[in-house]
């Protein structure tokens, strides 16, 4: 199968969750009563049920939740995904080559896969400075040569070359990195994925959207391909919270995105997202990370994390983030995705208050 059928919604509205939450936002217009970060600021926090079981559960709330947003350096997680599901499509066509030569398996990848891509997300076809060189995977790019296997057909892995673009897209989020990955992948590629899963609705341009390389201009440009932002415009690199969030919760439970396929992914990208936060670029909300900023606070581990940084047309510095966390006392674990934060110390410290208070009062600790 090329494309995965549209991945589920995890995401189950919880009373409990929109009550933290509501209060969490008084309780920041109150301590914060000049900075309206908790009435501009789109967030999801997601309480996290039996992490560990097979089907573990995921209580929501959010607000602003579905609007589209510039969020920079977060949509790299779009390419991540991108990049693993291609390795799974391949790796399903390959156990039934019967060559495992290199220019035999990608020449029948392109034949089986490139027609079907190219049509999964129009819109490029209809962009005329978009080529096809620029909507199709380059197989040879990303994948390493195939290796035969004992039961038949062919293993396909990614190349040593690209595997480190991909990583250094995400640890520590390096632009060059970014584009070598998108640029090998393909806008179509990328966004039918994004289509085809369910975490795009093209009809309404809404969801988790990338069509630019996070390095405009030479060499080899790849002009940017922009759907509608609140707050930037016209934007190539856009989501919404509880969009971002379902595809955190989709990481979590890992069964739904391993189970298409011989090829198991979702470990993998958990394992990129926890060394970001590690040795990458940390959460906005880890304190001590960076000065002036107070964080969460004592109590909370934060474990994965994508941050997005970058300047609005307009002016101005936005923040966004993507975070996985647990609480220490309890075990609880939570998924946390808020975007359009002013790039400011006390809008960073108002959205870390919002956030530990919501999960606070989740948790019924005053």
């Amino acid at each position: 199968m090329l494309f995965p059928n549209p991945l589920p919604d995890l995401l189950t509205p919880d009373l409990g969750m929109s009550a933290a939450l509501t209060a969490a936002q008084a309780q920041t217009g109150l301590t914060f009563p000049a900075l309206g970060v908790h009435l501009k600021c789109p967030i999801s926090v997601v309480a996290v049920r039996n992490p560990t079981s097979t089907s573990p559960s995921f209580a929501y709330a959010g607000f602003r939740d579905r609007e589209m947003h510039f969020s920079g350096s977060l949509l790299k997680v779009a390419a991540m995904l991108a990049a693993f599901e291609l390795r799974q499509s391949a790796s399903d066509f390959a156990v039934t080559e019967g060559d495992c030569s290199a220019n035999v398996v990608f020449n029948d990848l392109k034949s089986a896969f490139n027609a079907n891509i190219q049509t999964a997300s129009p819109r490029f076809l209809s962009e005329p400075s978009i080529t096809e060189q620029m909507r199709v995977p380059k197989y040879p790019r990303i994948f390493d040569s195939p290796q035969g296997l004992a039961s038949g057909g062919c293993l396909v892995s990614f190349s040593p070359d690209f595997a480190a673009h991909v990583r250094g897209m995400i640890v520590p989020s390096n632009n060059d990195e970014a584009a070598a990955t998108i640029k090998a992948l393909g806008y179509s590629w990328i966004n039918g994925l994004l289509v085809n899963a369910g975490l795009f609705d093209q009809t309404a341009n809404r969801g988790i959207w990338l069509a630019g390389t996070f390095k405009p201009g030479p060499p080899d440009p790849f002009p940017a391909v922009r759907v509608p932002s609140m707050n930037d415009g016209d934007s190539a690199q856009a989501t919404t919270t509880i969009d971002m969030a379902r595809f955190l919760a989709l990481l979590i439970e890992g069964a739904t995105l391993d189970s298409r396929s011989v090829d198991g992914i979702a470990s993998e990208m958990r394992d990129l997202l926890a060394d970001a936060q590690s040795v990458g670029d940390r959460s906005f909300m880890t304190t001590g990370a960076r000065p002036g900023l107070n964080g969460l606070g004592a109590g909370f581990t934060i474990t994965h994390s994508k941050i997005g940084l970058g300047p609005l047309s307009a002016g101005g510095v936005v923040a966004s983030e993507a975070t996985i966390l647990s609480h220490n006392d309890t075990g609880q674990q939570f998924l946390v995705v808020w975007q359009n934060l002013l790039n400011l110390n006390d809008r960073h410290n108002a959205m870390s208050f919002m956030v530990r208070r919501t999960l606070l009062n989740f948790l019924g600790i005053p």
